[in-house]
């Protein structure tokens, strides 16, 4: 079966692995391209040959908006690069990442203040409305450029458990990215849940909104592919599967590259799968290794 990597992704969200497992990233610092392609800069023919060179069949973008800020951008102040020219100009799978409202709230207020006013219902309900409305004009604009699909980015979650009680999160912040997902959904095209962190307490939430796949998946927080596989069920694609420490110990070990290679078709076979690290690539990680193991499956 000859796909190239948007057939390959689309072919998976429909119907599983059968002989290829689609690799991505959520994200590319650019001092990675920087220091795998010695380039200068970042644009849109450096990252392309940097997808290429990796083996990758999925980009994530990101969206650029002024730093330092004290309040969320207007919509003019927000913008995705070169989204046209990854729909057109290459065979790539290309994600847009929309960061949901408790990722804003944290970046605005800082942890501690934005944890305290969880409990101002009118604080949080402003906040939520103002995101998702700039959420939902993003989504339309994006579809009409011809992203291929969206990942919906909230961390509401730490190594051991969410940031906010549960109830919380049901009654405020679930809701708004249910109809996020179901704007998205209306335009046909996928959309994936990603936070860091274990947040199987919500998990079930999480599904029930219409996602299309969850992102991250982190196994040092609890987040094991298998078991959640047979959790959230068939139709629920799983992306990632590769911790920080799972890269280190394979730099200086085969038998760890081998293992990593060997669990991963097993999670792929028959199943909605694809292969990522839980933490997107920077600079300290060793491409030459990741991009080995990518080839391996």
């Amino acid at each position: 079966m000859q796909l190239n990597s948007r057939e390959l992704v689309q072919y998976v969200l429909q119907n599983g692995v059968v002989d290829q497992i689609p690799k991505g990233e959520l994200c590319i610092n650019d001092a990675v391209l920087h220091k795998t392609m010695n380039v200068t800069q970042a644009g849109f023919e450096e990252k392309v040959a940097f997808v290429q060179t990796m083996g990758l069949d999925i980009f994530s973008l990101s969206p650029l908006c002024p730093e330092g800020m004290k309040s969320l951008p207007d919509k003019n102040e927000y913008h995705y690069q070169d989204v046209k020219k990854w729909a057109l100009d290459t065979p790539y799978f290309t994600f847009a990442v929309l960061d949901g409202a408790f990722e804003w709230g944290m970046r605005l207020l800082g942890t501690l203040e934005f944890c305290s006013n969880l409990r101002s219902k009118l604080v949080m309900d402003e906040l939520i409305a103002q995101v998702e409305k700039l959420n939902m004009y993003m989504i339309d604009k994006l579809a009409a450029e011809g992203i291929n699909g969206f990942i919906l980015a909230d961390d509401i979650a730490f190594q051991q458990g969410l940031f906010a009680n549960p109830i919380v999160l049901r009654d405020l912040f679930i809701p708004s990215l249910a109809r996020q997902a179901e704007r998205i959904l209306i335009q046909d095209l996928p959309v994936f849940f990603h936070s860091d962190g274990n947040y199987t307490a919500v998990i079930d939430d999480i599904v029930k909104i219409g996602v299309s796949g969850l992102q991250c998946l982190e196994k040092t927080a609890g987040m094991h592919i298998k078991q959640l596989q047979e959790r959230v069920g068939p139709q629920v694609c799983l992306w990632g599967h590769l911790d920080t420490d799972d890269l280190e110990r394979a730099v200086t070990d085969p038998s760890t590259r081998e293992d990593l290679a060997n669990t991963a078709r097993k999670l792929a076979r028959g199943n909605k799968f694809m292969l990522g690290t839980t933490s997107g690539l920077y600079e300290a990680m060793d491409m030459d290794t990741l991009r080995t193991l990518y080839a391996g499956v």
